[in-house]
């Protein structure tokens, strides 16, 4: 997606926002900048471990702002978030120099275009003073092969199973279509569909699996909905934690933008059944970053 279809998606999401859009759209044209790039909607976890909206972000900048309209007045926390919402929302506890931008929109229309001004003023302030690239998803991946770790707090996310193995894993792949796979001796990728919980109870979105992934991303409970499989699941992860197998976990949820994206969100291992559901085996993470594979011939050595 270029920059100019990537803009008109983005601001899009506002359309049915009357003052929002308003708001956003008058500073976006202000900023006059298209080297930045703004996301919609983001949600942001807070230090406290809550999440709240931030209705525009630049997170090269880590700016994010929230519009304020009368039917939601001082009450941005975020209730009943979609898993969606929780594996994509940026980590506001591993960025030092994050600020939130409020802007009232129930105020008169010269106090809301003084305050325009006043984050418009703050955001090129930043602006000046910050290296800005928008880089393509392929420079994305590139960079992302120049690290020695890939971790839970950085915002990256991507395309397809493919890509995390050849980027992560250092592999050269065509194509996967599965979703489970030994990728070192004792590393295995997982990339999971997430249940959605609807009035109380889990659902599958995923072929009769369960995968439940908590809120702060310290543990999956893993089931289904067959109880024979869930009785093989049940023998076999024994012998998966006797063998000290891990699970490189990439989740998969759709972004801000209705697109499908795999995020690390740790590495697991199973601790047995789930002390909350006897029909659930739980992996706990017991890593929050996994090392980059540069050398494609060392991959079986761990």
């Amino acid at each position: 997606m270029n920059k100019c279809d990537y803009l008109v998606k983005t601001f899009s999401r506002t359309k049915r926002k009357d003052y929002e859009n308003y708001i956003l759209t008058a500073i976006w044209h202000k900023i006059d900048n298209v080297n930045i790039k703004p996301v919609s909607q983001q949600y942001v976890k807070r230090k406290n471990g809550s999440h709240a909206l931030m209705d525009l972000y630049f997170p090269q900048l880590h700016i994010g702002i929230e519009v304020d309209e009368a039917y939601h007045l001082g009450n941005q926390e975020a209730d009943n978030l979609r898993m969606d919402d929780i594996i994509s929302a940026v980590n506001e506890e591993s960025i030092d120099d994050f600020v939130c931008l409020r802007i009232d929109a129930t105020r008169t229309i010269d106090e809301i275009h003084h305050r325009i001004n006043e984050v418009v003023s703050i955001i090129q302030e930043k602006e000046v003073k910050t290296p800005l690239r928008w880089l393509t998803y392929e420079e994305e991946l590139d960079e992302i092969k120049q690290q020695d770790y890939l971790s839970i707090h950085d915002e990256v996310s991507f395309k397809d199973i493919k890509d995390i193995v050849n980027t992560v894993f250092g592999k050269n792949a065509k194509s996967y279509q599965r979703s489970w796979f030994r990728v070192l001796d004792h590393t295995w990728l997982w990339c999971p569909k997430l249940s959605i919980i609807v009035d109380g109870n889990t659902k599958s979105v995923a072929n009769g699996w369960l995968n439940y992934l908590a809120e702060d991303w310290s543990y999956i409970d893993e089931s289904h909905q067959d109880e024979t499989i869930v009785e093989q699941r049940k023998a076999n992860h024994l012998e998966e934690m006797n063998l000290n197998r891990k699970r490189a976990v990439f989740a998969k949820y759709k972004d801000n933008l209705g697109f499908n994206r795999y995020r690390f969100v740790g590495v697991f291992q199973s601790a047995g059944l789930s002390p909350e559901d006897e029909n659930c085996v739980r992996y706990y993470r017991v890593e929050d970053r996994v090392r980059i594979v540069k050398d494609v011939q060392k991959i079986a050595k761990g």
